[in-house]
This record gives structure tokens, sequence and C-alpha cells, in this order.
């Protein structure tokens, strides 16, 4: 009954830690990098930004059309010490006026008559105390550059360049993501194999100490003998709980690139296998100048700056525009009546050229012309780095192939002369310190190997992303 209860518990045990495990492959890990990493994700709105700022530029290009329209109500009072008497000469000339025969009569009446349109143009002038304006408008104007000096045509294509530009250099920055996410990904793997390294050192350290408890039970080994074997197990133990710290570690660290919040156990399934090696080393270089992005970078850079020395060129030539206009309105004081509606347009041609501008145009140029030198010197010394990065992941490679078959023959050798030790130890022809030795010697090697295998498949993708090829 109590092994039945026993195997219960631990088939619960096994079963909620299977839910709150996560298993995590290296392509996952990949993907979710690309989805979640801010750096990534900072290099695709630049990408995004720089699409606008070509779709902008480009935008100048065609007719600039503007729509506008309004509608105005007006209505002012005056204080009264605004306003004034209004004229009155007809009521001078009764005053002043004897007429007597008949032409007189019809020179007087005439008077009166100039008198009132007087007195009314006069009125009409003067503020009333209340005052009431209304108006109506619309209008449509074109605006349509017809020749800048190439100015227009030349930011188009810079703009145009600089957005292809950033599109390269967000390649380039996947790669390193990715690259990152790898060594991150197997750096974990490594970290839980030197934890089980160190917990199969000290599980033998342990098993040994327990034979040589009893052997010297049994008076055939000294106290000396057991104290060592204690003191081994005792200096394994921090090891042991160290490496489990940095797995851990090295676990958060992977779980905040790829971007996993959850506190699930990752169970990381792609196992740390040497990489089959499809790299022509003698063709590594040509390969490289061939696929480098940053290569592409180099020689975009150098076009914008050519492109941006004729925009500064354009300076020195003349720019015509071609704007047209037309407005319908109305306007009176009282309402906007349907049929009182008035217009008018124009359409017009503007030339301009700078004749002296304080040499201001020429030190543009001139600063065009010697960032163009930079750009085209830049893309050599890029030329040469990438040469020389080639030619190094590629010796690099070959020295951790090298490296990986002596270490895998270093691990079969010590793990040899560590039975070798035992069963010398247990027949009494060897001493303590040979076992010792020859735990340690086997614990080393296989760190080595497991190590030197980290660094083959680090130096192996190291060389792809050098010669251009994408990584996944």
């Amino acid at each position: 009954m109590k092994r039945l209860i026993t195997l219960t518990f631990v088939f619960i045990v096994i079963a909620t830690a299977a839910v709150n495990a996560r298993e995590l492959s290296l392509q996952e890990a990949i993907e979710l990098t690309k989805i979640h990493n801010k750096k990534l994700q900072k290099a695709e709105q630049e990408v995004k930004e720089y699409k606008q700022d070509y779709l902008n530029v480009r935008g100048k290009l065609f007719p600039q059309l503007t729509l506008s329209a309004g509608y105005q109500y007006k209505k002012t009072e005056l204080p009264e010490s605004s306003q004034m008497g209004s004229s009155n000469l007809s009521a001078m000339i009764d005053s002043l006026a004897t007429p007597g025969t008949a032409n007189e009569k019809i020179l007087y009446g005439n008077d009166r008559t100039m008198a009132g349109y007087v007195d009314g143009a006069l009125n009409d002038m003067l503020p009333s105390s209340v005052q009431k304006e209304t108006s109506a408008y619309g209008s449509v104007k074109l605006d349509q550059v017809i020749f800048m000096g190439g100015k227009l045509i030349n930011g188009i294509t810079v703009a145009s360049k600089l957005y292809h530009l950033q599109e390269k250099k967000y390649f380039v920055t996947k790669q390193d993501v990715i690259y990152e996410a790898i060594s991150n990904y197997y750096g974990t793997k490594m970290a839980k194999k030197v934890w089980k390294i160190k917990r199969e050192a000290l599980s033998t350290a342990q098993k040994h100490l327990e034979q040589v408890q009893n052997m010297y039970e049994q008076g055939l080994v000294s106290e000396y003998d057991k104290l060592r074997a204690n003191l081994e197990v005792k200096q394994l133990k921090p090891e042991v709980l160290n490496a489990k710290k940095d797995y851990q570690l090295a676990v958060k660290n992977l779980k905040n690139y790829v971007g996993i919040t959850d506190t699930t156990e990752l169970i990381l399934i792609s196992e740390i296998e040497l990489p089959k090696i499809d790299i022509d080393y003698n063709d590594a270089i040509q390969e490289g100048l061939r696929n480098r992005v940053e290569l592409e970078l180099a020689d975009l850079n150098v076009e914008v700056n050519k492109v941006n020395y004729r925009y500064e060129k354009g300076n020195f030539l003349p720019q015509i525009g071609l704007s047209a206009e037309y407005n319908y309105f109305g306007q009176n004081e009282k309402k906007i009546e349907s049929q009182d509606w008035g217009n008018y347009y124009q359409v017009g041609i503007g030339f301009s050229m700078p004749l002296f501008t304080g040499l201001s145009n020429t030190a543009k140029k001139a600063k065009a012309r010697h960032a163009l030198k930079q750009a085209k010197i830049s893309r050599q010394d890029l030329k040469e780095k990438i040469e020389l990065d080639i030619r190094n992941s590629v010796l690099q490679l070959k020295a951790d192939l090298e490296n990986i078959e002596s270490q895998k023959e270093n691990v079969e050798l010590a793990e040899k002369a560590l039975k070798i030790a035992e069963a010398r130890y247990d027949n009494q022809l060897a001493n303590q310190l040979e076992v010792f030795d020859a735990q340690l010697n086997l614990q080393s090697a296989k760190l080595s190997h497991l190590n030197a295998t980290y660094k083959v498949i680090l130096s192996y993708e190291k060389l792809r992303k050098a010669i251009g090829r994408k990584l996944y």
C-alpha cells in the first residue's frame, strides 16, 4: 500500500512538472526573438520611417492642390463716444439760399439734389452704432514645380536610396540578433551540461568516499585517505551550486532575449551537435565580397553622396514654378444671396536664380564633395576589414575543428585513466592522490570537450555570417 502511494505521488509530481515545462527548439527561439527583440523592432520602425520620408519627398513631384472655404458673420456695436453726427447739407442750403427767379429756383433744386447725394455718401462712410457683415468664399489653388535645377529629382533619389539603405541595415541587425539568439541558446545548453558534469563528478567523489570509508573501517587505508576523499566531496559541492546558479542565470537571460515572460521551465530540445561544414574555404572571401550586405550599404552610401553632391550643385541653377488659383466669393452686410457671388482666377509662372549667396552655396557643394570622397574611402576600408574578418573566421573554425578532435581523445583517455586508478587503488597499488587526479582530469576533459563543441558551432555560424549567408 505504501509503495502504491509513493508511486502515485511520484506520478503526480512528474505530471505537474510536465505541465509547467515548455519545450523550446533553436528554431522556435529564433522565431520568438524575431518577434519580441526590442533592437529588431526598433530597426523595423526605422525602415518604415524612412519609407514615409521617401513617399513624402516623392509627393513633391506631383501637383499640390489646396481647397479652402469659409463663412464669416461679423457684428459690431460701437460706443456712443465713437459715433458721429450725420451730415445734413440740405438743411444748410434751406437756411442760406434765397430763390427768386425761375432760374434761381432751378439752381436751388440742383443744389438740394447734390447736397442729398453728398449727405448719403458721407453718412455711408460714418460708422453706425451697430454694424453687421457676412461673407463666404471658396478657393482652389494649384502649385506645380517645373524645374528646380535637379534638386527635386536628386532629393527623391536620395530619399529612395536612404530607404533601401535602411532595409539593408535591418537585415544586418536581424543577422546579429539571430546570431546572439543562437549563442544564448547553446550557451544555456552548455551551462546545463556543465552542471550535469559537475553533479556526476560529485556523485563519483561521494561513491569513492563511501568506498574509502569502508576500506578505512577494514583497516586497509589510512585516515589521511579518508580525509582527502571527504575534502574532495566538500570542494565539489560549491562547484555544483555555482554551476546550477550559472545555468539558472543563462535560462533567465535566454527567456529575456527571446521574449518569454512566464515562469515555466524551459526544456531545450535542440542538441549541441557538430555542424556539417558546407563552406569552401578557398572561395570564402570571394563569396563574402559578393554577399555581405555591409558592402551594399557602403555602395549605397557612395551613391547617396553622389546624388547629394549633384543636389548641392543644383543650388546654382534657376528654379521655375507654376501657380494657378480660382476663387469664388460672396459678400453682403445683410445675408449671402444665391445669385450674389463673384469670382476671380489667376495663373502665374515664377522664375528665380541665385546670383550671390555669400559663397554659402559654394561651401555646401565643397562639403558634399568631401563627403563623397570620405564615403569612397570608407567603402574601401570596409572591404579590407571584411576580407580580414572572413580570413580570421576561417582560421578560427579550422583551429576549433582540430581542437575538438584532440578533446574527444582526451575524454576517452581520462575515462580509461580513472578506471585504472580506481582498480589500482582497490588493489592497494596506488594512493588516493592518483584517484583524485584521475577524477579531476576526467571532469576537466569533459568540460573542455563540451566547450570545444560549443566553439565549433559558434565559429561555424560566425563564418556563415561573415560570408553573408542567411543564418535562419
